[in-house]
């Protein structure tokens, strides 16, 4: 049985969502005439065409890189991918802890191969580019591994297990794979990144 108290809930909300509803209809956000940017257009019943937005493309992004979000190497990641790679302005960039690791688990693989390909559908990607590194606390840490040639060999193979994850799922792709150390140079400490093959 109903209430008169949830009657008069149920009349209240209907009237707020009446009033913003009809008060959200009259909102008109102006911009100065030299700003606008004209990406879509409206046709004769009124319906939005969005077909000046992709006429203004030019061209799609030919780049995923996919990066732990450790911000020890953050910097110095972009660093490389600019300058170094050559990609500048041209990547979509997908920041995981842990870099591919959530790529090989099981539970999480679906969710992040999906967003991958949303990346690699829509913007046309042509290659990706996978960054890990060492002391990656999305493999525990240092602490977790007996040396630095154990931890480097179990990241390794987990990033030639993701690449071919990534050459089933999305057969056309170039995968290119590297591998950061922080490297101390004169007191100076500097990240370099191996390419592996």
């Amino acid at each position: 049985m109903v209430s008169i108290k949830n009657v008069i809930i149920i009349i209240i909300s209907m009237f707020v969502i009446q009033c913003f509803y009809t008060d959200s209809k009259r909102v008109v956000l102006a911009e100065p005439e030299s700003e606008k940017k004209h990406f879509f257009s409206r046709d004769e019943s009124g319906e939005i065409k969005y077909e000046h937005f992709f006429e203004g493309k030019k061209r799609w992004c030919e780049t995923m890189v996919i990066n732990c979000s450790d911000f020890r190497f953050a910097r110095a990641t972009q660093k490389f991918i600019n300058e170094n790679l050559g990609y500048k302005g041209d990547y979509d960039y997908f920041s995981i802890p842990g870099s591919i690791r959530n790529m090989l688990d099981k539970e999480t693989r679906k969710l992040v191969m999906d967003t991958f390909g949303i990346s690699v559908r829509l913007h046309h990607v042509k290659r990706v580019v996978i960054i890990a590194h060492e002391d990656c606390i999305g493999y525990g840490g240092e602490e977790t591994f007996r040396n630095s040639e154990e931890e480097y060999n179990k990241i390794v193979k987990d990033m030639k297990k993701a690449r071919r994850l990534m050459r089933f799922r999305f057969r056309d792709l170039s995968i290119y794979l590297f591998y950061g150390r922080i490297i101390n140079d004169t007191d100076v400490k500097k990240v370099e990144y191996e390419q592996i093959l």
